[in-house]
């Protein structure tokens, strides 16, 4: 499916003494500006919604505002993934965020997650704002009713007036988690301590999915924010009018169109060889797509694409997935998470008090400095950087920091 946010991924060349790569301009930069002034407010940065749209989308507050859930505005303010104890995760925003968007309430969250676009070119160019996980279906309201306007928002056993429940919508938008598989004597377990392990490999040692945050994984996450066929071609028909639909269907549905609330189901994807040992029919597609992506902090290569995923190595018995159990069993393993994706990260969306949260080395680079470059450019000048003016929109040339 065809993704509308295709900015393009390829660096192209080194710039002055730190080697910086730099990405191409987006297909969509003549609609922005490139700064950051007045006039690009329609931009601005995220923020978490407030109770009622938080109802009115089917999620159980009182469930949301517990400790296992976390959620930032009401939880940990410090701490990952911020690492500095001077740098907070959130803020209070006075009343900033309200004016923006009345779905929203005045806390703005200023840790920004990076990932990989899930369209088939795993560019580095998804961001999302961290905001609470979900660990078993008792956060989904059963029964809710809204009255708005002349109208009545209405959640009924679960389902909403069109007979959907929003765990079935969020259930079309993946984020790829990649645990660490490296256990701390160095021994690589090839199976999570969840019900969803694989059958191609013990079931222990295990390693832990019981947090999702940055320093337990091996890689950068995948967001399937792509699937988002705003112009009908998913096929989605919902008339009962057999003239216009042969029979109803709802889904697939768009992530940016139905899922409001930017919700994920966590799927956690890992390897059941070890890269140390990986055989004769593994050990060529590790090579092939390490290569290409380089290699995670376990040894494995980076996974950007489904295609990396799905066809080269679980199609060879190299790698499994699976998502955690809806009924709790596997808590405190996130099922769902309350991250929504940054639609467009130009023009002040990343703000100048965000900060970057992404898998780094034990030296504390970054496993993929991709990311730190367009989050430098977005934030300093609100646009991707380019190889001919590099974070600058008015030709001249400009550098990044890690």
């Amino acid at each position: 499916m065809k993704s509308t946010r295709d900015y393009a991924s390829h660096f192209v060349y080194l710039l002055v003494l730190i080697g910086l790569l730099f990405v191409a301009v987006p297909r969509m930069q003549a609609q922005h500006d490139g700064d950051q002034d007045a006039d690009d407010k329609f931009n601005p940065g995220p923020c978490d919604f407030n109770d009622t749209f938080y109802e009115e989308n089917g999620i159980d507050v009182t469930k949301l505002d517990q400790p296992v859930a976390g959620r930032f505005g009401n939880f940990r303010q410090f701490g990952p993934p911020s690492t500095s104890s001077t740098q907070p995760n959130w803020v209070v925003d006075g009343d900033n965020c309200l004016k923006k968007d009345p779905t929203r309430r005045n806390v703005r969250i200023l840790a920004t997650t990076g990932g990989y676009i899930d369209n088939g070119t795993g560019a580095p160019t998804e961001f999302i704002s961290l905001i609470a996980f979900l660990t078993d279906q008792s956060f989904f309201l059963q029964n809710f009713t809204q009255p708005v306007g002349g109208s009545t928002i209405s959640i009924v056993n679960g389902q909403n007036p069109r007979g959907i429940a929003m765990q079935n919508i969020v259930g079309h938008f993946e984020a790829y988690a990649a645990n660490k598989q490296k256990l701390a004597d160095g021994t690589f377990a090839k199976n999570p301590c969840a019900s969803f392990a694989s059958t191609l490999a013990p079931p222990t040692p295990c390693f832990s999915v019981a947090s999702v945050a940055t320093p337990t994984l091996r890689q950068d996450w995948r967001f399937a924010t792509n699937r988002n066929a705003m112009d009908g071609s998913d096929g989605n028909c919902i008339s009962t009018d057999t003239a216009v639909c042969a029979s109803i269907s709802d889904s697939p549905f768009g992530y940016f169109c139905d899922d409001l609330l930017g919700m994920w189901i966590v799927t956690y994807f890992w390897f059941v060889v070890d890269p140390a040992n990986p055989g004769p029919v593994c050990g060529p597609v590790f090579s092939s797509i390490g290569a290409r992506n380089g290699f995670s902090l376990d040894g494995t290569p980076i996974v950007k694409t489904a295609q990396e995923l799905n066809v080269q190595l679980e199609a060879n018995g190299c790698a499994a997935e699976g998502q955690g159990d809806v009924s709790g069993a596997d808590s405190p393993a996130a099922v769902w998470l309350i991250c929504p994706a940054i639609p467009d990260p130009r023009d002040g969306a990343i703000t100048q008090d965000s900060f970057l949260d992404t898998v780094r080395k034990p030296n504390g680079a970054p496993l993929d400095p991709q990311f730190n470059i367009n989050f430098k450019c977005l934030k300093t000048n609100g646009v991707f950087p380019s190889p001919t003016n590099g974070c600058q929109s008015n030709g001249s040339f400009a550098t990044a920091f890690f």
